[in-house]
């Protein structure tokens, strides 16, 4: 690859220069899909079994792992639950090609407007699809042929479609690809995080060359909104050039931090856990545009911007031991949204469609729940910036705050239920005046604000884990 034309240049310090653009800030809430051939067996073990299993061990963690999406790599485990499956289901010498097979016979009946409508309803800004994840499988038929595996890739142009169906609705479109691993080239069953790097292929397996295509191909044919990469890259420079061409291609574009490559330079904090950080993050290679936690949030503001990821369950791929017990709640996911808007993040929620094309029940009713939820409380989050607080927490329980300034509008989210109808915030400096306080999805008995402190009565605060306060203000 070479030859990149445009504003920005394939060093560390020209990409380094770019912007996270508005509408990413400005969305807060978008929707991840993992969906490929894992999607027909559909299966890991349940996590209150893995719950039972000595967290030191590392490898009984890999042959166990909740995540369906991993079910190739942990069928390769021989006493794990996945081969038992995989041979009292299918048969020991049924190879996992033959999903792929299965699940191009499924593709009839997909519906992609249907999940576009779904997604505009939850109230999300953005849909990120999974476009070939470590099994190498291709959700486009793909000019790129896979030099170790025929017919990888999808008959029906599935990025193609829903880009064009989400889109439709007013939602932004942005592609996940796998560049670290991808088990066509090179499969060493991964047992351990030190693994990932082995299991790597890169140069020998002549799988940069293909990946840089692939990259090329998806950033020339639907123009992403949002580069997702996975993982890692098997060469610094190579990723570089790829970063140059998409954001040359698509100024309005971003990219994630999972760019870290074997041959490229570290910062000295490439592997430190920020502060106030759940969950796990990727270590933080030389350029990046969103952090992306997994499982995990920020509790505090942070001079950049991230996006928390997660599934809808344990799992990202639909995992067919799960029940609607397992999914996150209406008010769980409430309540990420709203922390996250206060802490200068955004919400990428998975769901896992099941073999057959349809969103699991549990997790569309998810999705409709919050979108209904933001028909109330969305001016608090879309389209906002988080507003540093005096104070952490008010009657017990954590508080953040979100300002629109151009709507004049200040909101002050209790990020659980005070155990008093009468509370007293310290507010920023910047506040000179509140001119009125409403209570988003409920009522405001008595309100005053003297000296930089609010003080609100309620009747009762609204039924959801999140209670919002907006304050129309002079700054």
């Amino acid at each position: 690859m070479s030859g990149v034309q445009g504003k920005f240049k394939p060093t560390a310090e020209s990409l380094s220069q770019h912007d996270v653009p508005e509408w990413f800030k400005d969305a807060k809430f978008g929707i991840f899909i993992h969906w490929g051939p894992a999607a027909i067996p559909a299966f890991a073990p349940h996590k209150v079994q893995i719950d039972q299993l000595d967290t030191t061990d590392e490898k009984a963690g890999f042959a166990n792992t909740p995540y369906a999406d991993w079910y190739q790599n942990t069928m390769m485990f021989e006493d794990s639950a996945t081969a038992k499956y995989h041979r009292e289901t299918y048969g020991e010498d049924y190879s996992y090609d033959n999903f792929g097979a299965a699940f191009n016979e499924a593709l009839d009946a997909w519906d992609p407007a249907s999940w576009a409508r779904l997604f505009k309803q939850s109230g999300a800004r953005y849909v990120v699809l999974v476009t070939k994840h470590h099994d190498g499988f291709a959700l486009w038929p793909s000019d790129v042929k896979n030099p170790n595996k025929d017919n990888w890739h999808t008959t029906r142009d599935v990025v193609g479609e829903l880009a064009e169906a989400v889109r439709a609705e007013g939602l932004k479109f942005g592609v996940y690809y796998s560049g670290g691993v991808d088990w066509t080239f090179k499969h060493k069953r991964i047992e351990s995080f030190a693994d990932f790097l082995t299991s790597m292929p890169g140069k020998d397996e002549n799988y940069i060359e293909y990946a840089n295509a692939h990259y090329r191909e998806l950033i020339d044919r639907y123009k992403p909104d949002y580069l997702w990469n996975d993982i890692a890259y098997p060469a610094e420079k190579d990723s570089f050039e790829i970063l140059a061409k998409y954001y040359n291609d698509v100024p309005d574009g971003l990219t994630n931090d999972r760019w870290i490559t074997p041959d490229g330079s570290l910062a000295t904090d490439a592997f430190e856990r920020p502060e106030g950080l759940t969950g796990i993050i990727p270590p933080k290679p030389p350029v990046w545009d969103a952090r992306t936690p997994e499982y995990g949030m920020f509790d505090r503001i942070l001079p950049f911007q991230w996006e928390t990821t997660r599934g809808m369950g344990h799992s990202f791929a639909y995992n067919r031991n799960e029940s609607d017990e397992d999914y996150i709640s209406r008010d769980a996911i409430a309540h990420m949204l709203a922390s996250s808007a206060c802490f200068n993040g955004n919400v990428l929620l998975n769901v896992g469609p099941r073999g057959d094309t349809i969103i699991p029940p549990g997790q569309a009713s998810r999705l409709e729940a919050v979108g209904k939820w933001l028909e109330t409380a969305g001016p608090a989050v879309h389209h906002t910036r988080p507003l540093a607080l005096p104070e952490t927490t008010v009657a017990d329980v954590a508080i953040g705050a979100t300002h629109n300034t151009a709507a004049g509008k200040v909101y002050i989210h209790f990020l659980g239920i005070p155990g008093e109808t009468e509370v007293s915030v310290k507010l920023p400096d910047q506040i000179s005046a509140v001119n009125s306080v409403s209570q988003l999805g409920g009522g405001v008995s008595n309100w005053s604000a003297a000296d930089g402190m609010l003080q609100v009565s309620v009747p009762e605060w609204a039924d959801t884990a999140v209670q919002i306060l907006a304050l129309d203000v002079s700054a």
